[in-house]
């Protein structure tokens, strides 16, 4: 617990300057988008039951994910109701920042204790960069999988690269020669990127996170990586309800 709570005060302090960081990234919101459309290739466009869709965004920090869901939406012909749930107290507040229409919201939650929030049952999932950075894989998951309708998808991005040791010596010199540097430049929380950069190593392969969305009561489960220099880091998984 102590070391999650480490943990959610680095994204707190990291709020400010995490968009600056990450649109240093020219594929991080290409690979958000291409998430958002995944969630949303099952979704009728009237919703079930003749009612707008409801999605979850989870792990949504400062609502850049929010932002390609609600786009991904609206190009479907969609107005959906978009709940981004966050951990982060200092993340949401970035997120609640902006300009949003009717219909999106933003609240403090755990993955592994959705059913606590009282929450519709959702059309759609969206996780990124989540999973990795859960205490406890499992129970997210199942949580996650009992805050969807049956048939509703989970699509969940995030770098692991534990299946191929050429993608890892590519994912340690780019943090070490780019990622940190950046953050020492931008004022970002170097710690954080550190944190980011050792929990990617540490993190299950991408057959063995297949598998935990099977044990969760995923089915139709498949996984793809990313082009370009994240091929084999970057990965896209997703499951249905």
């Amino acid at each position: 617990m102590e070391a999650q709570q480490g943990l959610f005060a680095g994204f707190d302090k990291a709020a400010a300057r995490y968009d600056l960081m990450v649109a240093m990234n020219p594929g991080y919101r290409r690979h958000l988008r291409a998430a958002a459309e995944q969630v949303l290739t099952t979704v009728e466009p009237t919703g079930r039951g003749g009612a707008e869709p409801v999605l979850l965004d989870l792990g949504c920090g400062s609502g850049l994910s929010t932002r390609e869901l609600l786009k991904a939406a609206r190009r479907r012909g969609l107005a959906p109701r978009i709940i981004g749930v966050d951990a982060s107290p200092g993340m949401l507040e970035r997120a609640r920042a902006k300009d949003w229409p009717a219909g999106v919201e933003f609240v403090h939650g755990f993955g592994e204790r959705l059913g606590e929030l009282g929450l519709p049952a959702a059309d759609g999932a969206l996780a990124c960069y989540l999973l990795r950075n859960v205490p406890d894989l499992p129970a997210t998951l199942s949580g996650i999988h009992a805050a969807l309708k049956p048939g509703a998808r989970l699509v969940a991005e995030d770098f692991s690269v534990r299946d191929d040791p050429g993608a890892a010596r590519r994912w340690r010199m780019v943090n070490r020669a780019i990622i940190e540097p950046l953050a020492r430049v931008v004022g970002g929380e170097v710690a954080l990127y550190r944190y980011l950069h050792s929990s990617v190593d540490e993190f299950i392969g991408i057959e063995e996170l297949a598998g935990e969305f099977e044990r969760a009561g995923f089915g139709e489960v498949s996984s793809r990586t990313v082009d370009g220099w994240q091929r084999g880091i970057l990965h896209l998984v997703r499951g249905t309800a």
